[in-house]
């Protein structure tokens, strides 16, 4: 990466010009290999040498901005893998050859057609990458320091790495630090998404792991680990609280009233409950509490009320049932969270999935019912 990376660090937001994205980024290697076959040390020094450049800083950093110019990204994608071919001594034509004829070439070697399928993946997440919103941990005062030695080698940040970063990711993202953070910075003006992405990536700095590494991390489960399906539905309701707190953020009216006085349902006194699995008894008594509430007389005329003001009723009734979280005991977002937890942390207790299909149903009828 070091020919060009002067200039890769010198890029500012300014349009580039077409002899900047013509010429090379990797200097070609004399005499290039043009026949014959190419050894599978070869082709695994390409595989890697390629995976490490693609989902490298920089080369993000450049797909960015000719994204940002409305170039074809592919196209320079596959650009760059000519001539790291030929950086190592190899003709482009050849080595693309030779990657088609790796079923031929290695009849007996079953890793190769799965490097090579590894190797396709990878390339498509570096274009996923550069059209992703982009974010920097150090950019700005950071919310949480980094460790002083960062991990930054290896295919994959470990299972339970990932998964403690999910955990303190959806954790931080409940915090009304958090929701207070992201309404101002809403009110700046500012992209909330782009704020989030900051905090996840000191996150995964705090964890002790080099947040570019620790990205392309994230983007690889489901290559290294997409058999796993706990950790599978991890990542989902990962990506879920992000976008809801987000969302909730941009529209408050999506919560319980800040303003307790507001609400139908006061809050417990005390601390609130916030981590860990929800136990079992506390999703029964909250389905239980909320099928109760949705059923009775009062909520009806309410709702019927609500609807003749032209008023969200569904709306309402999500903001009764997140303050029946807090009158229990529960905060409301990581209440949230643990409805679309149950299915990990409960996969075979029968009687309280079935409590929670009662639930949606009641939740459904009374909306659908006015």
């Amino acid at each position: 990466d070091s020919p060009r990376r002067s200039l890769v660090v010198s890029m500012s937001s300014e349009r580039k010009s077409d002899e900047f994205w013509n010429q090379p980024r990797f200097p070609p290697k004399k005499p290039l290999i043009t026949k014959g076959r190419l050894k599978k040390a070869q082709l695994l020094e390409f595989f890697n040498k390629c995976q490490n450049m693609l989902l490298s800083a920089d080369s993000g950093l450049l797909l960015r901005q000719a994204r940002k110019e409305g170039r074809d990204i592919n196209k320079i994608v596959i650009k760059w893998q000519h001539e790291m071919f030929e950086h190592l001594g190899i003709h482009r034509d050849f080595g693309v050859e030779s990657l088609k004829s790796i079923k031929i070439n290695f009849p007996s070697d079953q890793s190769m057609p799965g490097l090579l399928m590894r190797f396709a993946k990878i390339c498509q997440c570096s274009v996923m990458k550069a059209m992703m919103p982009y974010a920097r941990a150090g950019d700005r005062p950071r919310r949480f320091p980094a460790k002083k030695k960062l991990i930054d080698s290896g295919a994959i940040m470990p299972k339970h790495a990932i998964l403690q970063f999910f955990h303190r990711c959806a954790e931080m993202l409940r915090t009304p630090e958090t929701a207070t953070l992201l309404r101002e910075a809403h009110n700046r003006g500012e992209d909330l998404q782009t704020l989030s992405i900051r905090w996840q990536r000191e996150i995964i700095e705090n964890l002790g792991y080099e947040q570019e590494f620790g990205v392309n991390s994230m983007m690889l489960i489901p290559l290294y680990y997409g058999q796993d399906r706990r950790l599978m539905m991890e990542m989902q309701l990962f990506q879920q609280v992000c976008g809801r707190v987000v969302k909730q953020a941009m529209a408050p009216t999506l919560t319980a009233d800040l303003d307790v006085s507001k609400r139908r349902f006061k809050p417990q006194k005390g601390k609130l409950l916030s981590k860990g699995p929800l136990p079992k008894k506390m999703y029964m008594k909250y389905f239980k509490a909320v099928i109760k509430c949705l059923n009775s007389d009062k909520s009806v005329q309410l709702l019927k009320e609500a609807k003749a003001r032209g008023e969200d009723i569904g709306l309402k009734s999500v903001q009764w049932q997140r303050e029946i979280f807090e009158s229990i005991g529960i905060e409301q977002e990581f209440g949230v969270e643990s409805l679309n937890r149950l299915a990990v942390d409960y996969p075979r207790d029968k009687e309280l999935q079935a409590e929670m299909l009662k639930f949606a149903k009641a939740c459904a009828a009374v909306v659908n019912g006015l």
